[in-house]
């Protein structure tokens, strides 16, 4: 969708040279001479930004910017004036003017400026997708936002294969979300049973993934299975010819194909069928929502608020081709929370930054085991006695941090 301005000017020279100004530079404007002419096109989640004059006959540029804020008090308006008046400008500023342009002002001001407050918008009407979807439990859109076709695919699929009984293969580059694909699809199955999940990479001989888990779960998520050791390929084969309706969600940087053994292992329990994962390259006009999401994953593993993103980190991520996926992307949104001010503190230092980052690294392992302590405390190698002293020190609640809950982020795996 191309960027939209409704541009409120009287002066019908300005108006049009504006106007051309705003088109060349590809962004659809909607002119009105008046606040009367506009007020049909100021309406919630307008997908655009307002541009007014502020000295105007009969409805100044304030009564514009009353009337945006009784309908959508998250829609940015730009204020163009003529003339310096340290008053007025403060006045604005009160008000919740977004920002201030003199007239006339080069196109390089305005766009800078237009630009802005367009990304910023943006963001917004991202972030109420985001809470439109939480609210309506969708899993696939909740973890997986945006509107390119490769992200569109993507939620349809996990759907689709939520319905089927068959066991799934999920395959992608590394970090490009193949474990939040099998927990989401988990997820929208309703698995009701249980899940259990282990990781081949970190545990090749499958030593936490126990029989009796396996026997009281109705699905099992075997994560970077190209690592699994024999003893643990057999051990699912005769679990799983044991418990029919054991699902079974494997995940790998491989199609089926290539891991010969997995192959026809899972052939022999019944239908399978595999979802590729794409990368962030190939969801590259996805970034900025794909970005806020994971800001507002980490904010609430910190007890914060969401910062707002600097438009020179937006420009630097949609600037970046994103070989190195989630993981990188991630890290970039918990250091912009940690380092935001109000998260610890105005200037947060290396205690404060080691404190919020052993938190998130509590949180992360405690989501990897389910919210099981013990298997937690194992894979952190620490002592349960001072696992738990630190979950205390932090607040953390092991039970509340359970993998089918719906908005758990993905962890800092490769996977």
């Amino acid at each position: 969708m191309k960027d939209r301005v409704l541009l409120i000017e009287d002066d019908p020279g300005m108006r049009a040279a504006l106007t051309q100004s705003l088109e060349l530079e590809d962004v659809t404007v909607i002119q009105a001479e008046s606040l009367a002419q506009a007020r049909r096109t100021i309406r919630a989640n307008f997908p655009g930004v307002v541009l007014s004059d502020i000295r105007m006959p009969v409805q100044d540029g304030f009564a514009v910017l009353e009337r945006v804020k009784e309908v959508d008090a998250d829609l940015p308006v730009i204020f163009l004036t003529g003339e310096a008046d340290v008053p007025m400008a403060i006045r604005a500023l009160q008000s919740g003017v977004y920002d201030f342009l003199e007239k006339p002002c080069a196109v390089d001001d305005l766009m800078r400026v237009v630009q802005r407050a367009l990304d910023h918008r943006r963001l917004v009407m991202q972030a109420r997708r985001l809470s439109s979807a939480l609210e309506h439990s969708d899993a696939a859109a909740i973890h997986f936002p945006g509107s390119t076709n490769a992200s569109t695919q993507l939620r349809s699929e996990l759907r689709r294969l939520s319905e089927l009984d068959a066991h799934v293969h999920v395959y992608g580059d590394a970090g490009s979300g193949r474990r939040l694909a099998a927990h989401t699809l988990d997820f929208l199955s309703e698995n009701s049973a249980g899940t259990a999940a282990i990781n081949f990479e970190r545990d090749p001989d499958g030593t936490a993934l126990l029989p009796d888990q396996l026997k009281s779960s109705g699905v099992v998520i075997l994560k970077n299975i190209e690592h699994a050791t024999d003893r643990t390929r057999g051990l699912i084969a005769n679990v799983v010819a044991e418990q029919p309706e054991l699902r079974i969600i494997t995940t790998s940087d491989r199609v089926m194909d290539e891991i010969g053994t997995w192959k026809t292992i899972i052939e022999s329990l019944g239908d399978f069928v595999e979802v590729r994962v794409p990368n962030l390259r190939e969801r590259h006009a996805d970034l900025p929502m794909i970005f806020e999401n994971l800001l507002r994953q980490a904010a609430r593993n910190l007890d914060t608020d969401t910062p707002e993103i600097p438009s020179e980190i937006l420009e630097d991520i949609t600037g970046r081709s994103w070989d190195g996926n989630l993981p990188e992307l991630r890290e970039r949104a918990q250091a912009l929370v940690v380092n935001s001010p109000g998260t610890l503190g105005e200037q947060p230092g290396l205690s404060e930054q080691v404190h919020a980052f052993e938190k998130s690294l509590l949180i992360e392992a405690l989501r990897e085991a389910d919210g099981n302590a013990t298997r937690a405390a194992a894979a952190l190698k620490l002592p349960r006695k001072t696992f738990y002293d630190k979950l205390a020190r932090h607040g953390i609640e092991p039970k509340a941090l359970r993998a089918r809950r719906l908005a758990a982020p993905e962890q800092n795996s490769t996977g």
